[in-house]
């Protein structure tokens, strides 16, 4: 008799199946997907014939194997030309925790699309540790948009080392919303040195509203944690 595992495998490999039991069937096995479903999987998230809610829940499946192949089938669909899948695929490499992840994620960031811009930066975000770096370079030089998620991100991480570059970028950066998320991320990371404390006084004596109020509760927030 067939397990319940065993029926999924077989629902996935017959591609006449509905799209919606083929969905069902990769749910089930995604509660405890294992690496003998990378092959199967794999080809269902290349086949741009396949519907593409079915391919996204692949690429969340995929995002949770450990195997090379599954991260590269990811990277291989990172620039889909379906927007859903596109969004998946983000997702799932941000699952994956890997740092060879964070420059596709990057680049993402450049995406048209909200949604896709969206999931690349909480990628970034889980991708954690080692992506800190890449998000300091991508601070110092990166568009508008990306340069903010970068010190959103530095600031979620609580990334100690990427203080003075935060400090630079508040009295440096000429983008007001680049320069009041780099001021959140130094309040939420909560390092207390004089050069710090001396930038967050500087931005609260700024004519700008938003940087008075962010440099205001940043001051706050590094007092509690040294109290």
């Amino acid at each position: 008799m067939c397990s319940a595992h065993d029926q999924s495998m077989h629902i996935l490999q017959e591609k006449s199946q509905p799209s919606h039991v083929r969905m069902d069937a990769i749910l089930s096995l995604m509660v405890a997907p294992s690496a003998q479903l990378v092959a199967v999987l794999v080809d269902i998230l290349s086949d741009r014939s396949e519907d593409p809610d079915v391919r996204s829940a692949v690429a969340l499946t995929l995002g949770k194997l450990s195997s090379d192949e599954a991260f590269e089938s990811l990277v291989a669909q990172a620039q889909s030309d379906n927007t859903t899948v596109r969004n998946y695929v983000l997702q799932a490499l941000g699952n994956t925790g890997r740092e060879e992840a964070v420059p596709i994620l990057i680049r993402a960031l450049q995406d048209p699309d909200n949604h896709v811009f969206a999931s690349a930066a909480d990628s970034l975000g889980r991708i954690g540790d080692s992506a800190i770096p890449y998000l300091m370079e991508l601070l110092a030089s990166g568009a508008d948009d990306a340069r903010c998620v970068a010190a959103w991100k530095l600031g979620e991480i609580q990334a100690e080392e990427s203080v003075g570059a935060l400090a630079k970028a508040v009295q440096a950066d000429k983008n007001l919303d680049v320069a009041a998320l780099s001021i959140w991320a130094i309040g939420e990371i909560g390092v207390a040195s004089p050069s710090v404390m001396d930038v967050l006084q500087w931005a609260r004596r700024q004519a700008s509203p938003e940087l008075h109020q962010r440099a205001a509760m940043a001051i706050k927030k590094i007092a509690r944690h040294c109290n």
